[in-house]
């Protein structure tokens, strides 16, 4: 699975991967997911549970003014994880959903930079591409 502009993409929204006054604690703690959970079948929700997690221990000081947008992104993948171990998607389909939900967060982190801020949290299930 391309996971690494999925990554690039997580950590542009979290203001560069730079969290709690530069020192570098959500980095490291996602980082340390990724290790202990390597990328194959049967890790997949964990590795996503082990992410959210630290998004949500370190907050929306530390990730960034997209917190939000991130935290529907770890919904979403918890879902798609959960989907890939227990067989229901397959990689590429994973792959596919998970595109689908960091385009549409790039989409509305483009679309918040260039208008009014968002006084609600979008939804990010509408319109899912059919797997």
């Amino acid at each position: 699975m391309s996971r690494l502009p999925a990554l690039a993409f997580l950590c542009a929204l979290s203001a560069g991967c730079a969290d709690d006054q530069g020192k570098g604690d959500l980095h490291a703690a996602v980082s340390r997911c990724f290790a202990t959970y390597p990328f194959r079948k049967g890790t997949a929700y964990d590795r996503f549970s082990c992410i959210a997690g630290a998004h949500l221990h370190y907050g929306p000081d530390a990730v960034g003014p997209q917190y939000d947008l991130i935290s529907q992104i770890d919904m979403a993948s918890l879902r798609i994880g959960l989907d890939i171990d227990t067989g229901t998607l397959s990689m590429p389909e994973a792959e596919k959903e998970l595109h689908w939900v960091t385009t549409k967060a790039r989409n509305e982190a483009i679309q918040r930079s260039t208008s009014q801020p968002v006084t609600t949290a979008p939804r990010m299930d509408d319109k899912r591409p059919a797997s």
